[in-house]
């Protein structure tokens, strides 16, 4: 049996690997390279701001982030065909309608699946000719950026201060936009670019974006992730020096 340890939310997690393949896929065509998302389950949609990631590797092995859980595996291919190993995954519970996509978007990839790359799109599907998940190119909307202005009214200047926090042992850099009545703080979790609006709070500033929780008091920030439930204890992040 191999058992692999994953670091995870500043936690140790052990995943256990007895019954995957080892055989890796030969001569992996380019196009199915690279880390797609998930944008439509079995016909049925996605939760907005909740990312179902599927990675294809050229050695044989796939992976990504299901929505709460991390996992990863082998896979082969026969022409159009594709199948997926047994998957090992990390072992989170987060809230039900997190769970509830996970498992879908898991389930989707336990049967053999044609494949079929349309521009920026991966198409798998079941041999009945049902679609099981339609999957968007990560690397499909480029490295750019673009500027957004916005005006306040009554605001005469805006502040901007910049800075990095470690936040148990991720770098974050975040940046808190002040313009009158507004107060924003931007940030970047694990890939993801967040704008959190300032919300009332009993104590400190707390920002709210997406699906995370930006909490500052005084020179700490204490950040949460919605999707983990109420029990999330959060992560706290220090300024760095």
């Amino acid at each position: 049996m191999l058992k692999v340890a994953t670091a995870l939310s500043c936690a140790c997690v052990l995943i256990e690997m007895a019954s995957m393949q080892t055989v890796a896929a030969e001569n992996v065509p380019q196009a199915l390279v690279g880390t797609w998302l998930a944008e439509d389950i079995a016909g049925r949609g996605v939760i907005d701001n909740l990312q179902s990631t599927l990675e294809i590797r050229d050695d044989g092995t796939y992976g990504g982030m299901a929505g709460c859980n991390h996992f990863t595996g082998t896979f082969s291919l026969s022409g159009a065909k594709i199948t997926f190993g047994p998957a090992a995954s990390t072992r989170k519970m987060c809230v039900p309608a997190v769970m509830d996509q996970e498992q879908k978007f898991l389930a989707a990839l336990r049967t053999e699946l044609s494949w079929d790359v349309e521009g920026s799109k991966l198409m798998l599907g079941k041999s009945a000719g049902a679609p099981a998940l339609t999957l968007a190119s990560m690397a499909a909307g480029g490295s750019g950026s673009v500027d957004i202005a916005i005006s306040v009214p009554g605001a005469e200047t805006v502040d901007r201060q910049q800075v990095r926090y470690d936040c148990g042992g991720k770098t974050v850099d975040a940046e808190y936009i002040n313009a009158g009545p507004v107060s924003l703080a931007t940030f970047t979790i694990d890939g993801n670019f967040t704008v959190a609006s300032n919300v009332i709070a009993a104590s400190g500033a707390k920002y709210v974006g997406g699906q995370y929780i930006w909490w500052t008091k005084g020179d700490e920030v204490t950040f949460y992730d919605a999707t983990k439930g109420d029990n999330d204890a959060g992560i706290v992040c220090k300024v760095a020096s």
